[in-house]
């Protein structure tokens, strides 16, 4: 138990379009936040990388921001990110690639001869996410065929996020949730699946201890000492995948609740008893609770809308303007249901428009709440409703866009923390902090 109530936590969010963090107390109240936008890098057509060195800054950038806005001791900090993104280093964890993003699609457009085996189905059944041609596993197997003596040659095969904790404290881990994404764990019993590793000719001991989210990783090294403004005395836990920690903050963690994560994509997530039928839904699958006994998580996806509506923010709603994002949303309000007749669908490529900026800025809210709803009724047909949501994200700060979310659900919503993922990281690190007192192993 924590019994320092002058003790500050802090919590990142390492998200696709930016990197947010908190600052908490002892009572999770938020004392503090931080924030700093991404940047990609895109040297071929399709391929999104990060710079791992620009990465690292950046996350020591939100830290120290933090780390300065705090009163009291700093005791633990734990991440939640947008998973899924690659990396090889030498055995001492310096970057021998860049970071291949999520949003990656260098393997789609061949996919590796050494997957060719496999279905989607296959690989959602071992790792809990279907993804065949895009994520690490399919990043793996690229550099494998393509780059075969860096590949080889790696002492680590690693995800920004197990890279960032070894950055921090000089020790590899990698929690269940975050190695869910990794797909190269068997979900059910938290353990690598040796026979992809075989496949890709990966050494189990050139990857990461697999642990519970929320674990104790160690002290920061002395250069992370410098570089971020934290003490010697600051725990690093692990973390766990950006939406199960907003889900933990806003309190979504029983069946028939629905949290709406809008961003780069809009994102449900809720918590289900059955694991199979998250399988049988199509659905992306996190462990979450389900390691004590509680429930798994069922994620299902808007892919990629974000940018779309950013587009039209920029060049039909408010092009050369600072604050489009405010006149997007005050124009919106001034359309009515049904946006004069306009409907724009933002799956398609997006287009130029001449109708009133009003009517553009209420058919995009209506057709990402549109597409949000096809989604929720699908999942109908595998007995999947929901009896309450929380939406958090960008768009939930508007004054009219979670009533046309409402509107269009018909399900009673409330509006989360912007901050959730990252107050569910710090959560985390409460926890973690809490069995560091009971343990002297970590």
């Amino acid at each position: 138990m924590i019994t320092d109530s002058t003790g500050c936590f802090i919590g990142l969010d390492l998200g696709t379009s930016g990197l947010k963090g908190v600052l908490t107390d002892s009572h999770s109240r938020v004392l503090a936040t931080a924030e700093v936008d991404s940047s990609f890098l895109h040297p071929h057509d399709g391929w999104v990388e990060v710079d791992p060195e620009q990465h690292y800054r950046n996350v020591c950038q939100v830290i120290r921001e933090l780390a300065t806005a705090a009163d009291g001791e700093i005791l633990a900090l734990a991440m939640a990110a947008a998973s899924g993104n690659t990396l090889l280093t030498d055995a001492e964890g310096v970057p021998l690639t860049r970071i291949i993003n999520w949003m990656d699609r260098r393997a789609e457009q061949r996919l590796p001869a050494v997957l060719t085996q496999l279905t989607a189905g296959e690989v959602a059944q071992i790792t809990g996410w279907p993804c065949l041609s895009s994520f690490p596993l399919a990043h793996l197997a690229w550099l494998r065929e393509h780059e075969p003596d860096l590949f080889r040659g790696a002492g680590h095969y690693a995800m920004d996020t197990d890279w960032l904790l070894h950055r921090l404290t000089g020790r590899w881990m990698m929690d269940h949730s975050t190695a869910s994404t990794f797909h190269l764990q068997v979900q059910t019993s938290g353990r690598y699946h040796e026979p992809f590793l075989t496949m890709l000719e990966i050494p189990p001991d050139k990857l990461s201890k697999l642990v519970p989210c929320g674990t104790p990783v160690g002290t920061l090294t002395a250069k992370a000492i410098r570089d971020t403004g934290l003490s010697s005395r600051t725990q690093v836990m692990t973390g766990c995948f950006d939406h199960p920690a907003a889900a933990r903050s806003v309190g979504v963690t029983s069946p028939g609740q629905l949290m709406l994560s809008c961003g780069t994509s809009w994102v449900g997530f809720a918590p289900l008893l059955d694991r199979q039928l998250i399988l049988d839904a199509a659905l992306l699958c996190d462990p979450f609770l389900s390691g004590d006994g509680g429930p798994w998580g069922g994620l299902f996806a808007v892919p990629a809308i974000g940018p779309t509506i950013q587009w039209y923010i920029d060049n039909v709603i408010a092009p050369g303007e600072q604050d489009g994002m405010r006149i997007f949303n005050e124009s919106a309000a001034e359309s009515t249901t049904g946006a004069g007749g306009l409907a724009i669908d933002l799956r398609e490529p997006p287009q130029p428009n001449e109708a009133a900026r009003c009517d553009v800025s209420r058919a995009v809210m209506e057709g990402a709440a549109r597409l949000l709803n096809d989604k929720i009724l699908s999942l109908q047909n595998f007995g999947l409703r929901y009896e309450s949501a929380v939406m958090v994200g960008g768009p939930s700060k508007s004054l009219i866009w979670p009533e046309i979310v409402a509107e269009t659900i018909g399900i009673e919503l409330k509006i989360g923390d912007h901050s959730a993922g990252a107050r569910g990281a710090a959560l985390l690190a409460r926890a973690g902090l809490g069995d560091l007192s009971t343990s002297n192993t970590y």
